[in-house]
């Protein structure tokens, strides 16, 4: 699941991934990216990585269609989570798309909250 929370910035989309992921997910924070791009003409993420247990195959199409749509608009994207295994994977997705990507640790919440909304 992906959902919409709560921001500590205006400009910053914060959502939680957790559970498994559907292609029904990225539905439910389109708006909130579609906001973000109208209003900053940019996109910035800080993804909380919660219980998160992998995801469907139709959500693989749903993620295409998606970054797709918002790719050009993303500036910066922050990941906070306690799976280690996601660190190389983020610093190998930095060097192929547009957006500045960084992973944390829970622990390092509030850093990654100071990096995301740096100019």
């Amino acid at each position: 699941m992906i959902k919409v929370i709560e921001s500590r910035n205006d400009a910053v989309v914060a959502i939680e991934v957790s559970e498994r992921i559907t292609k029904k997910d990225y539905g439910d924070v389109e708006q909130a990216f579609r906001e973000a791009a109208d209003r900053y003409g940019k996109i910035r993420i800080l993804i909380m990585v919660g219980e998160y247990t992998g995801f469907s195959w139709d959500a693989i199409l749903g993620k295409i269609e998606f970054n797709k749509e918002f790719y050009r608009y993303y500036d910066k994207i922050a990941v906070v989570s306690d799976r280690k295994w996601m660190k190389p994977i983020i610093e190998l997705e930095d060097r192929f798309i547009k957006a500045d990507m960084k992973y944390f640790d829970p622990e390092q919440q509030n850093e990654a909250w100071e990096w995301i909304t740096q100019e």
